[in-house]
């Protein structure tokens, strides 16, 4: 008596032969993004669940998809890289190294800027958005990006 049922139960779960999940298209991931930047005040992460008007479509696979080549897409890359090519979002994966020139540089513009040498609490650099001087201290005390 059981048998049967737990076998109709169980083909109610399955997927259907030739059903297929939507492929993604990156024009579409970058209008998802924007919605939820225009919403939430900021960028969305694989962390920040379901899209809305997405018929359940969760960044986290929307992550998956990009990184390993699934629903139409290349492969390879992330929704943080997506967003930092794409919208200028700070990849804090992927910042670029600092070298001894372009720190000389940011320090000039800042004695010139203030009249005194940066320090650990100097706060941020105009010339590299999104760096603080006690960022590069750090970088330069752990020997970190470059």
């Amino acid at each position: 008596m059981g048998r049967g049922r737990r076998h109709s139960m169980g083909s109610r779960f399955r997927r259907r032969r030739g059903w297929r999940r939507p492929e993604f298209t990156i024009p579409q991931i970058l209008a998802w993004a924007d919605a939820h930047y225009e919403k939430a005040g900021d960028w969305p992460m694989s962390e920040s669940g379901q899209i809305p008007g997405s018929l359940g479509v969760t960044w986290k696979a929307v992550e998956m998809a990009l990184l390993k080549g699934l629903r139409g897409l290349p492969g390879g890359s992330s929704l943080a890289r997506l967003l930092a090519e794409h919208r200028g979002k700070r990849n804090k994966g992927r910042l670029p190294p600092y070298t001894e020139q372009r720190i000389l540089v940011w320090a000039d513009a800042h004695r010139q800027r203030t009249g005194q040498w940066p320090m650990r609490d100097s706060g941020s650099l105009p010339e590299a958005p999104g760096e603080t001087w006690h960022a590069v201290e750090m970088a330069l005390v752990l020997g970190r990006r470059g």
